[in-house]
């Protein structure tokens, strides 16, 4: 399969040719283009300074901001190339997992860059949940904690938006405030991240069982996947009532029937 070098092609063609309709739209100085990209796009990757007074980019739902203002200023450098590497770390061993999943493999990176991204945004994160949303197959098999998070995102936000006024209009409010609903926020999302990895690999380990035949499945009328053991040679199916009833696979039904052996009942699987 050679789509992906098709994609590749695609992607960088649009990618150099909105550059260049870019730097056209600010001058086509490149200096000033430049200069433009230091500072809408690099606080979007690094958490460094702005311009040479010293700025950095203010609270975001992210704990960067926090960190920033209680490292001493010899230790920057080293924070902003640590931290502006660790979402680096998840793209190899996700892509040799998932590779099979490309829309999971998308939807996972944006939930991690919600989470590590310098200057998170709420847009970044429903990015990540409407890309999830296209995988309904992994989303059946994750646990209630990831519900429960999804219920519990907005909390945090309100109270961030709230506890953000009170300290920098106000005067009322302290940093402290702010980093507790940015920990929690990214609580929240780091548990439906996971969750969403984890109902991927369960999916994934399924399949891998169907492929080597540990597994025998039976697409019912319904669409529905079953997942229908063994036993001593025979299969066990559903008539059309609901009712279990068996037959012998290696023998005729002309041979008078064998005493019956216990029976299980057939797990329902999604692939």
């Amino acid at each position: 399969h050679n789509d992906w070098k098709s994609v590749l092609s695609l992607y960088l063609s649009y990618l150099i040719g909105l550059h260049c309709l870019a730097s056209l739209l600010v001058g086509g100085n490149s200096n000033e283009y430049k200069n433009v990209m230091t500072q809408t796009m690099l606080p979007n990757v690094a958490f460094v300074d702005q311009d040479q007074s010293g700025s950095v980019p203010g609270p975001s739902m992210g704990l960067h901001w926090y960190f920033f203002v209680q490292i001493f200023d010899r230790f920057r450098s080293y924070f902003t190339i640590f931290v502006s590497g660790v979402p680096a770390m998840f793209v190899i061993p996700l892509t040799i997992r998932l590779h099979r999943y490309p829309s999971v493999l998308a939807a996972a990176f944006q939930l991690l860059w919600a989470v590590f991204r310098p200057t998170a945004t709420i847009h970044t994160l429903t990015l990540g949940l409407l890309l999830a949303m296209l995988n309904p197959r992994t989303i059946a098999r994750m646990r209630n904690a990831s519900l429960i998070s999804l219920f519990a995102v907005p909390v945090p936000i309100l109270l961030f938006v709230t506890f953000h006024r009170m300290w920098l209009v106000t005067g009322n409010g302290n940093p402290n405030y702010i980093f507790f609903q940015c920990f929690a926020y990214g609580l929240f999302v780091s548990t439906i991240t996971l969750d969403f990895i984890s109902a991927t690999v369960k999916r994934d380990k399924v399949l891998r069982m169907v492929e080597k035949g540990d597994t025998i499945v039976k697409q019912d009328d319904d669409d529905k996947v079953e997942d229908v053991p063994k036993s001593n040679g025979k299969l066990f199916e559903m008539d059309g009532n609901g009712a279990e009833s068996n037959g012998d696979m290696n023998k005729s039904s002309e041979e008078p029937e064998e005493e019956e052996q216990p029976k299980e009942q057939p797990n329902v699987v999604f692939l």
